[in-house]
């Protein structure tokens, strides 16, 4: 049975220089206490969008999420370039590692207290700074990532 994690923290926070703005997202392991600390760009969400040919921030945020566990459980487990493949491969394949990583060695969820209403789990949901940050244009990122794909085979040429 996978490990059960949860993202109990996020602060928005940056780099030394300020020039940077980020989140720091706390995610623990309920069952002993034990915690990772992720840095994450703000840009982050959207790049792994456009990277991925991913559809929506949730669908961002998930595989941010679970790549970060992937090298605790699965160290040897390189993560393919997904600028080397077509957009439609990059997802598929970020998918199915997701989906590995949730079958075989833990899944990261929110850890949002339940409320009465939806207005009140919705105030607690941890993960709302992240979601309020960034609105994912699948026609913006699919062209984001058509003028990246260009550019590599351009240095390549």
């Amino acid at each position: 049975m996978p490990d059960q994690w949860q993202v109990t923290q996020v602060i928005e926070t940056g780099d030394t220089s300020g020039r940077i703005e980020a989140w720091e997202i706390t995610i623990s392991r309920p069952a002993d206490g034990e915690s990772v600390s992720l840095w994450l760009p703000k840009m982050a969400i959207e790049n792994t969008a456009v990277a991925y040919g991913l559809t929506s921030a949730d669908e961002a945020i998930d595989v941010i999420l679970h790549q970060t566990m992937l090298p605790i459980y699965a160290p040897d487990d390189q993560e393919p370039n997904p600028w080397q493949v077509a957009g439609e491969q990059a997802r598929a394949t970020v998918l199915e590692r997701v989906e590995r990583c949730k079958r075989d060695h833990a899944t990261v969820t929110t850890a949002v207290p339940k409320g009465r209403t939806s207005a009140a789990r919705k105030a607690a949901d941890v993960l709302a700074p992240l979601r309020s940050h960034v609105r994912i244009d699948s026609v913006k990122c699919a062209a984001a990532r058509l003028e990246q794909q260009r550019a590599l085979l351009r240095a390549g040429a």
